[in-house]
């Protein structure tokens, strides 16, 4: 079970972590929530990504990969270090 980081629990949210896009096809207003991946428009169907999406915290939360999980993601894996010369 994950556990609820602060990142997701409404709780903690700002008012500016819900907004509205517009539509990059028609131009109607799209509302998106900051942890929304992506939605569809309302008016022309069109899907898109939120272009606010941030999950940063990926970088560095113990929990990152049951969240990835929970998103439909994929785990990063981590950068092969490289030798010295």
């Amino acid at each position: 079970m994950v556990n609820k980081c602060p990142g997701q629990d409404s709780r903690y949210w700002k008012p500016e972590d819900i907004f509205n896009v517009p539509c990059p096809v028609c131009g109607e207003e799209v509302e998106f929530f900051k942890d929304d991946l992506k939605r569809t428009c309302p008016n022309c169907g069109y899907r898109f990504e939120n272009p606010r999406l941030n999950l940063g915290c990926l970088e560095w939360c113990p929990y990152a990969d049951e969240c990835l999980a929970v998103l439909g993601r994929q785990p990063k894996k981590p950068k092969a270090k490289r030798k010295p010369s």
